[in-house]
């Protein structure tokens, strides 16, 4: 997609994104096409932005997704994105931290899922929102794992795509909580690279995670039939 544009056509809703918030990326793109299991659930997602991961679990099946963000521009440009959508009943968006919403919320989710703002002691922008976007100032980890106690349904799970350095951190400060990492993906540009991000998927069954990694580029910088096989309900281009 080039740099600047406004929107983003995926196979079968499109993501505008002409306001001031984190737009369309990578990282985003693969929580939404790898979360396991979403179908038939409620799901609630932190930090939703443009609402593409929304979207992205609704065309997989979820019944309806509640998503929040702090950001005002942020909720106004997923709720234009959802109400454009064929999805335009299954989705809620409210302005609201993860920490109020835990704390007023009623219910309890089987599936939590969150491509968050963990840049820890990361330089920061001078653009204000920017910082409130991708560091974790206003979302700490403690506070993650203290709202998803209140919002996680005994047998949930917490999916959640991390910077590798944010991601480690969190999988230790969740064991102590009794919040386990049940599968992990490491994620790299390309063979023989380093790790860049984790997807992880947590329950509070502790057992031994299963493990894998993922390319998004093989050694020739064509995509690879990893990626284009996760992501090809979604790419036009695949």
């Amino acid at each position: 997609m080039p740099r600047g544009c406004d929107y983003f056509r995926f196979k079968q809703f499109v993501v505008h994104q002409q306001r001031d918030v984190m737009r369309v990326n990578t990282d985003g793109v693969l929580l939404g096409a790898w979360t396991p299991s979403p179908n038939g659930l409620r799901v609630l997602e932190v930090g939703t932005g443009t609402g593409v991961v929304a979207l992205q679990l609704l065309q997989r099946g979820a019944s309806y997704v509640d998503a929040i963000d702090i950001d005002g521009q942020a909720c106004e440009q997923a709720r234009e994105n959802a109400a454009q959508s064929p999805w335009s009943t299954q989705m809620n968006v409210l302005q609201r931290s993860f920490q109020e919403y835990a704390e007023q919320c009623e219910t309890t989710y089987e599936l939590v899922v969150s491509n968050p703002p963990y840049y820890v002691g990361a330089l920061p922008s001078p653009n204000e929102r920017r910082n409130v976007m991708r560091h974790a100032d206003t979302l700490p980890l403690e506070d993650l794992l203290a709202a998803l106690e209140l919002c996680l349904s005994p047998s949930g799970r917490f999916v959640a795509i991390f910077p590798i350095v944010e991601g480690s951190q969190f999988i230790a400060l969740a064991v102590k909580a009794g919040l386990y990492c049940s599968q992990q993906v490491q994620v790299a540009d390309q063979p023989m690279k380093r790790t860049k991000r984790l997807l992880c998927e947590f329950t509070r069954e502790c057992k031994a995670p299963k493990i894998n990694e993922l390319f998004i580029r093989d050694a020739n910088g064509d995509f690879s039939q990893e990626y284009r096989a996760l992501t090809e309900a979604f790419y036009l281009g695949f």
